[in-house]
């Protein structure tokens, strides 16, 4: 059978471009490796699906790093608002948290997937299961897909919605980067985003599962500042994590070094003259009564003081320079050395990817191959974790659906 439009792959962007491809009568298929749809949409969000960021639209700019002017066009197309109200319409109904993260009403993935596979349903969607790409080639026009499994189909569109790399065991393993290289495309190197960082030695470990709220990181290279980021810090069995580990890791390396201020905004300066003047004043108070007002977890306290071997039961009296000096860098200047980071089996999304001038950002096209399409996390787009790469998958497969629509 003659399709109007393939789609290659079953995760949200693929089945938003399904469904909206359908609902205007369009002939789709959708080929999907795995025995079933969505099975990282299922997990994201552990199992409880951010679908969408509550914040303006204006403000999801700042958060795909340097790719945003090529998505600003598919984010202002689909909104973050049309989003909801398209579950809405299809009887998921969401909530807001206060950090602005919108989860269905639930809290199961399983609704939001059931709604994109019902929009498909109604769409009258052809969903082949247990296919996988093999080989796409173009004559006068018209696609030839090959599968692994021995079956050809033809259509006048391609879209390629096959995701990254990471979650590798659940479908997205960069077969999408085989089929954009087969067809001309270059790839943008990829690799694991927004996920841990692992330490060599960890002697935070006693503390894992304690958080500090709106840290600090500095990411150094060679002494060289990369990059800072705010956010939540998570300490782990093996290692550390949280926000602000994680919106940062799309630019570490292994042996980088990162610096925590626990004190943010205070800086380095300011909290070496607050010490210098007020340690000296509170004569017999121990250290760790001292730094209670810091507002910090007294078991980071302790553990900090243990390693700048600093007794957490030492009087202020008896704090020498050197001791308040190892003190205040120690709280404002946190050193780790990345030893590893976590892989591909638990980055949330991949970075890098088909790489985007060779993509028209107003249609999804490809520049190099008329009626081949790239859509989601596929292209070198990656945004910080809060919802906004299904959001960048939804407004993708959207823009990409209104320019096939018309064709």
């Amino acid at each position: 059978m003659h399709y109007h439009t393939i789609i290659v792959g079953a995760g949200p962007a693929g089945l938003f471009a399904a469904q909206a491809l359908g609902q205007h009568r369009k002939s789709v298929l959708v080929l999907e490796r795995n025995k079933r749809a969505g099975r990282k949409l299922l997990v994201s969000g552990a199992g409880q699906c951010n679908f969408t960021h509550d914040g303006p639209i204006e403000h999801f700019l700042e958060c795909y790093h340097n790719q945003a002017k090529f998505i600003k066009k598919a984010l202002f197309s689909f909104t973050n608002k049309d989003t909801m109200r398209f579950f809405e319409s299809l009887d998921v109904p969401y909530q807001v948290f206060p950090n602005q993260k919108v989860f269905p009403k639930s809290m199961k993935s399983e609704d939001v997937l059931g709604a994109l596979l019902k929009a498909c349903q109604k769409g009258n969607v052809q969903i082949e299961y247990g296919q996988t790409v093999g080989q796409i080639s173009i004559y006068d026009g018209v696609y030839t897909i090959e599968t692994e499994e021995g079956k050809r189909y033809f259509s006048d569109h391609v879209v390629i919605a096959t995701g990254g790399k990471s979650y590798a065991p659940l479908g997205s393993d960069g077969k999408g980067y085989e089929i954009a290289q087969s067809l001309g495309h270059t790839i943008i190197t990829p690799r694991p985003a927004l996920t841990d960082v692992r330490l060599r030695e960890n002697p935070y470990k006693p503390i894992s599962g304690v958080s500090v709220q709106n840290a600090e990181l500095t990411l150094w290279r060679q002494n060289k500042k990369l990059t800072q980021y705010v956010g939540d810090l998570l300490f782990t069995h093996k290692g550390i994590s949280g926000p602000v580990i994680i919106n940062t890791s799309r630019w570490m390396e292994v042996g980088d070094q990162l610096t925590i201020n626990y004190l943010y905004p205070k800086t380095y300066e300011e909290v070496r003259k607050e010490f210098s003047e007020s340690l000296a004043q509170r004569g017999k108070e121990e250290v760790i009564t001292f730094l209670k007002p810091l507002k910090l977890p007294k078991t980071l306290l302790q553990v900090l003081c243990q390693q700048i071997g600093l007794d957490e039961h030492t009087s202020c009296a008896q704090v020498n320079k050197k001791m308040r000096e190892d003190l205040v860098n120690i709280l404002t200047r946190c050193p780790f050395t990345i030893h590893q980071l976590g892989g591909y089996h638990i980055a949330m999304v991949t970075a890098g990817g088909v790489h985007l001038k060779e993509v028209n950002p107003t249609t999804m096209e490809s520049r190099k191959q008329k009626g081949l399409y790239f859509i989601g996390e596929v292209l070198d787009i990656d945004g910080i974790t809060g919802g906004y790469n299904i959001q960048a998958a939804f407004s993708t497969a959207y823009l990409c659906a209104q320019h096939l629509i018309k064709c």
